[in-house]
């Protein structure tokens, strides 16, 4: 059910999200609007069908929890991430207080899945200039977590039950929007780890939400180690980012991050020549009107200086000069707002420039949704990648057996042989046991099946979550990027 339900939503919401990206062709007003209400609408109605899924599994016994060793510091950060530009919308504090080596026994999807609930509910009834607040505290075996906001309050007889399935809040008389499980469900999940979801709340001051959970003692060389990086399978490009307008530089970090690319930021002009110099990016953006030095000063410097002249500069500016920009040495000129899909354009072009790009082999995309198939397929061919595809898991053994691919990208619920007989044939064979491996599905998996997913692939992927910009990001950590083979 989950399977045939969240396939086709989707469908709808990759190709939305395609449109909106004018890739195929820019769009009048009115027709991004019919996309955008196109896209709201499935989203909510795909958190609808998650929510009623998750809740019937807990009511029917058929939750299972995977406890491990969760950092609640680390927990919090993703949480507070996530919601950020919900928050920013409103003018509102997001904050975390916990200690760094603060560990719990718990499922981390799911005490996340808790935390997003609870900080998502806050920010909504939280008033534009509120804050909000994930803390967590020991107290004896036992962690306290809490997420608190300085909304309005709930009032005493709503409070009795607000943890009741398809119960909404009321402020002022009118109904809140949303689909009344959230706090149902996240009770529900409180009481799986052995807890118990408590409130508290005083009208005009605000709302604690509060649950524990076992602590996990953590030895002082494990923390230590805990806080090392995380090393790269692959070493990603390198972008120097200079701008000193801290919001603009945030979303040009963000529009390259989200493409793999690993990003440094240089908010001081006046050190970008000595930071492309001690750092060696591959690519440098760079902003003309800046203080206290003009970014043309800045590409001069750049561009005399031996130790940097090879670098490629992409002028990321809201003067529309090119012809200037050109003259002075820029190997590109783009006039902001720059959207995404242009300036990774062009620092592909800056790339290749430095070396071209022999042909990469294909990432096997192995689907049997013909619309969702499409969409993989273009969404990784705008990155560069050379695809091939497989309908059914026959189709994708044969393929694999005739030429070796680079990667693939796999669901587990396929026509003639399912994924999991696929990845294990896989890995019983010396000439593939070490092929990479992206599970992408719908399906709820057992306990025992997400263990072996992770044992067996590198990555797995929800279709029922945001998984494009997570898939390409991950993409470039395994797989060589496609303008740098020869580099």
């Amino acid at each position: 059910m989950s399977h045939e339900l969240r396939t086709p939503l989707n469908a709808v919401l990759g190709f939305s999200d395609l449109l909106d990206d004018e890739r195929y062709g820019p769009l009048n007003d009115r027709q991004k609007r019919y996309v955008a209400h196109i896209h709201t609408g499935g989203k909510h109605l795909l958190k609808l069908i998650s929510d009623i899924l998750d809740l019937s599994r807990i009511e029917a016994g058929k939750m299972e929890l995977s406890r491990d060793d969760v950092t609640v510091a680390s927990a919090f950060s993703e949480v507070i991430n996530s919601l950020y530009p919900l928050a920013e919308k409103k003018s509102q504090a997001l904050l975390q207080r916990a200690d760094p080596n603060l560990h719990v026994h718990a499922d981390s999807m799911r005490l996340k899945q808790i935390l997003m609930n609870l900080a998502a509910n806050a920010v909504k009834f939280t008033p534009e200039g509120g804050r909000i607040e994930l803390a967590a505290r020991q107290t004896e075996n036992q962690v306290r977590v809490e997420v608190r906001d300085s909304g309005p309050g709930i009032p005493p007889e709503q409070q009795k039950r607000i943890f009741e399935a398809f119960f909404r809040l009321t402020q002022s008389g009118d109904a809140t929007e949303g689909t009344g499980l959230g706090l149902a469900i996240t009770s529900r999940l409180v009481e799986l780890h052995g807890s118990k979801l408590g409130i508290e709340s005083e009208l005009g001051k605000g709302t604690c939400f509060h649950f524990s959970l076992p602590v996990v003692a953590v030895a002082p060389e494990d923390s230590t180690q805990t806080s090392a990086p995380v090393p790269r399978a692959r070493k990603a490009p390198r972008i120097l980012v200079v701008e000193d307008n801290a919001m603009t530089g945030q979303l040009i970090q963000s529009q390259l991050a989200s493409a793999g690319y690993e990003t440094v930021n240089c908010s001081q002009p006046d050190r970008a020549t000595e930071m492309a110099a001690e750092l060696q990016p591959d690519a440098i953006t760079l902003d003309l009107l800046m203080q206290p030095v003009h970014g043309l000063e800045v590409l001069l410097q750049l561009k005399n200086d031996p130790r940097t002249s090879k670098i490629p500069v992409i002028v990321v500016t809201i003067v529309d000069q090119p012809g200037v920009g050109t003259a002075l040495g820029a190997d590109e000129y783009l006039i902001k707002p720059v959207d995404k899909v242009t300036l990774l354009a062009a620092v592909e072009r800056c790339l290749r420039s430095r070396g071209g790009a022999a042909p990469a082999r294909t990432i096997l995309v192995v689907e049997d949704d013909l619309s969702t198939l499409e969409m993989i397929v273009d969404l990784l061919k705008a990155y560069g990648y050379a695809v091939s595809t497989a309908a059914d898991g026959e189709q994708a053994r044969a393929s694999v057996a005739q030429s070796l691919p680079e990667l693939v990208i796999l669901d587990l619920v396929l026509p003639k042989m399912s994924g999991f007989e696929l990845l294990a044939e896989w890995r019983s064979n010396p000439r593939t046991a070490d092929l990479s491996v992206f599970v992408l599905t719908s399906k709820d998996l057992t306990k025992e099946e997400e263990k072996y997913v992770h044992v067996h692939a590198e990555s797995l992927f929800r279709k029922q979550n945001s998984w494009r910009e997570p898939l390409i990001k991950q993409l470039e950590r395994v797989v060589t990027f496609p303008s740098l083979e020869n580099a």
